[in-house]
């Protein structure tokens, strides 16, 4: 299989927001007291705001399809993703998921694991009805290469950068002017360290949050992580190097922050920025809820500004969405799809209660948009972004590219002789 052509569309706002009814109610025999007993299951990883609006939502579900039952479970993120592969791929699994672009194209799809959208559910006559109600080109993150609809998006995600506003004064700095590139990264980072803070790290998590990372550096450089058609490593390339020696600089050389101390909660990935001891991060926009949430003091200093780039003349972004899908064996992918259907017509209250923007068209200007703190910030991010590109046996690229960052990063290893190794690894995987 070859890797997915990587798109860039923009998000414009259309005349309207989408008209969805409620939808909690089914016919014949899945509503009301009379009906069969029907029994849902539904995973997602671990985000407590959007686990409690979850809970919520399936609540009023259940109230008002009382034949209705759904177990709801959530996953730590670390586990998440295997977790989920392994459990569909043996035939079992839940009802319903939940899961990134990434792993859906790379992975679910190709396995031919999921079950083709429903768009009756949706009151919608075709999948073309359906896709019309979206931005042009987000729903492609939930495609399989020849065009079927596998989802529709619980969450639609840019990459934007957050500076904390009182660290920056006590360091000298303007907040008011953010760092532009990541050179300025690193001189803004050593003025924070100097001044007592951490001034910039990355995530070290999982193989998924080391790739998409890589690849929001990538995008910046030209760089690939395979070649056009997919079918072979690009690592080696000298602009695919050029982006993890970015990491390994800042993070090695410049020592704007310390990778063997960062957290590794994953419940709260920006743990770090969010207690106040790091400076400056990238983020997203369901971080910023979280912050709110569970750190106000630091909310009160954040600012989200535009993303740092190599060519500030020609930027360049990532995003990247999560998407409801259906389990293809489950034998109640009717009920399931209405479930769904349910829960996108909420995209109000996934983006005032969890900052989950569902791509509808003109999402922007409804009145749960206009008070999204940094609407203007996300709005451009929005329009410079584009999918990661993905690859046969993805779950085993990521891994290699993990071992490559951390090679780079923990031990040292000169940038372009650790993708020499992960290119090996990842020529195996995209050719076995």
């Amino acid at each position: 299989m070859s890797a997915r052509p990587r798109t860039r569309t923009v998000l414009i706002p259309a005349l309207a927001l989408l008209a969805v009814a409620a939808g909690c109610g089914s016919d014949g025999d899945s509503t009301g007291d009379g009906g069969d007993q029907i029994e849902l299951t539904y995973w997602t990883h671990t985000h407590p705001p959007m686990t409690e609006l979850n809970k919520q939502l399936i609540a009023e579900y259940e109230e008002a399809n009382p034949n209705v039952t759904i177990t709801y479970e959530t996953i730590p993120n670390n586990d998440f993703g295997t977790k989920m592969l392994t459990s569909l791929s043996n035939g079992s699994g839940p009802d319903i998921i939940n899961m990134d672009d990434s792993a859906l194209r790379g992975e679910y799809i190709p396995k031919q694991l999921l079950a083709p959208i429903e768009p009756s559910a949706f009151g919608a006559e075709s999948v073309e009805e359906l896709e019309a109600l979206y931005v042009d080109g987000t729903l492609d993150g939930a495609k399989g290469d020849d065009g079927t609809l596998y989802g529709v998006p619980s969450e639609f995600n840019a990459t934007a950068f957050a500076i904390n506003t009182q660290h920056f004064a006590e360091a000298g700095l303007d907040p008011a002017n953010p760092p532009a590139t990541w050179d300025d990264v690193s001189e803004y980072g050593q003025q924070l360290v100097a001044a007592g803070h951490e001034g910039f790290n990355f995530v070290y998590l999982h193989a998924g949050w080391y790739t998409q990372q890589l690849q929001t550096l990538l995008n910046e450089t030209g760089g690939s992580i395979l070649n056009d058609d997919g079918t072979a490593s690009a690592l080696t390339e000298p602009k695919s190097v050029e982006a993890l020696q970015i990491w390994h600089d800042l993070i090695r050389e410049d020592e704007v922050g310390n990778a063997d101390t960062a957290s590794r909660e994953a419940t709260s990935p920006f743990e770090d920025f969010a207690s106040g001891r790091r400076s400056m991060t990238m983020i997203y926009p369901w971080a910023v809820e979280q912050i709110a949430q569970d750190n106000p003091e630091t909310f009160e200093n954040l600012a989200v500004v535009p993303l740092p780039q190599v060519d500030p003349a020609n930027p360049s972004g990532r995003w990247y969405g999560y998407y409801f899908a259906v389990n293809k064996a489950s034998e109640q992918q009717e009920e399931a799809w209405k479930f769904i259907e349910y829960m996108t017509s909420q995209h109000d209250r996934w983006l005032t209660d969890v900052n989950f923007v569902q791509p509808l068209k003109d999402w922007e200007q409804s009145e749960a948009a206009a008070n999204i703190p940094f609407l203007e910030v996300w709005s451009q991010a929005y329009q410079q972004g584009k999918f990661d590109e993905v690859g046969p046996h993805w779950s085993e690229v990521q891994d290699a590219i993990k071992a490559a960052v951390e090679r780079s990063i923990f031990d040292g290893q000169p940038p372009a002789e650790s993708l020499e190794e992960a290119s090996e690894s990842v020529d195996q995987s995209v050719t076995s």
